[in-house]
């Protein structure tokens, strides 16, 4: 069988030069072998003189050296990826879109560099990225790094992408563990929040909830290990009195927490327009009857607000 570098070779003389190769997709689901991997680094190349603008690479082996300084890309995806060290500058004049996925690093300080590179970055997204030396970069060196960053889709934890990194966004996503900071930043910009819970968080949530004075859009994917209560915070947030518009409670079992939250939300939302609860498939059918009751006759501080129940069909938060 003719090996990828083979083809390789023999597709690109039949494309004219002067035509440029706007987007490509490499995915390998299983560990190259060197010989891919020296091919994939050599088409990478050529690929960087031709205007590429879009590339994603999917499969285990290590970065190639060529992506660092394209002055014309403008959305990079990696995943499986390893990045041992950087043989270039890493600078990325234009990319506005970076998606980083099952990577690893050997230092936590590669990923500050790659991230300081991408300096007009639009959107970021992480997920699980491990680093093979223990030691971390301190979380103020993330500080405006991204100035530009208006979307964040973040599942790691904050040791490994800090929040002060994603301060500035207007859309945030979080699927990770995060521990109750003493002194947590700003989100100035925040208008829309996406957060699972894997383990007990409605501390961190209350403190995450008074930083958000512009909140409009919140949804919340119910905590698989809960079993936390929800108590109500001495102080209502600002947000909540005088942006939050839309609230959804997805995945809900309809345990006493998630009806307190629900009901807190109902009472102290003062111009909220619609409180979804989508519960979950394996939720205990009394619990629901029980949540959708109480809730349906539960005095709402904004009369436009619109309560509805569904039933979540998948694993995805959606609105």
């Amino acid at each position: 069988m003719a090996s990828f570098g083979y083809y390789i070779h023999k597709l690109m003389p039949l494309r004219k030069i002067e035509l440029p190769i706007l987007s490509f997709r490499f995915n390998c689901n299983y560990w190259c072998p060197i010989q891919i991997q020296c091919d994939v680094t050599l088409f990478v190349s050529y690929l960087m003189n031709r205007g590429i603008e879009k590339l994603n690479i999917s499969g285990d082996m290590k970065l190639p050296p060529s992506i660092l300084s394209c002055k014309t890309l403008k959305a990079l995806k990696l995943k499986g990826i390893i990045v041992n060290g950087f043989s270039h500058q890493v600078d990325f004049p234009v990319l506005k879109i970076l998606h980083l996925k099952r990577m690893i690093f050997e230092r936590h300080e590669l990923l500050l560099k790659l991230l300081s590179g991408c300096h007009i970055l639009e959107e970021l997204e992480t997920k699980y990225l491990s680093f093979r030396n223990g030691s971390r970069v301190p979380a103020k060196e993330f500080d405006c790094l991204l100035p530009s960053l208006v979307r964040a889709k973040i599942s790691c934890p904050d040791y490994i992408i800090p929040l002060h990194l994603v301060c500035d966004v207007e859309s945030l996503h979080m699927e990770a563990q995060l521990k109750c900071c003493s002194k947590l930043p700003m989100f100035h910009n925040l208008t829309h929040v996406k957060l699972k819970f894997f383990f007990n968080m409605w501390g961190w949530f209350q403190q995450m909830l008074q930083q958000y004075h512009k909140l409009q859009s919140l949804i919340i994917h119910g905590c698989e290990y809960q079993d936390e209560s929800w108590t109500d915070p001495p102080i209502v947030p600002k947000c909540l009195s005088l942006h939050l518009r839309t609230c959804c409670l997805a995945y809900c079992k309809g345990t006493e927490s998630e009806l307190q939250f629900a009901k807190y939300i109902l009472q102290n939302s003062k111009i909220l327009m619609t409180m979804k609860i989508k519960y979950d498939h394996c939720a205990d059918i009394k619990a629901k009857h029980e949540m959708t009751t109480e809730l349906s006759s539960f005095t709402k501080g904004s009369t436009m607000c619109e309560i509805v129940f569904e039933n979540s069909v998948s694993n995805s938060i959606s609105d």
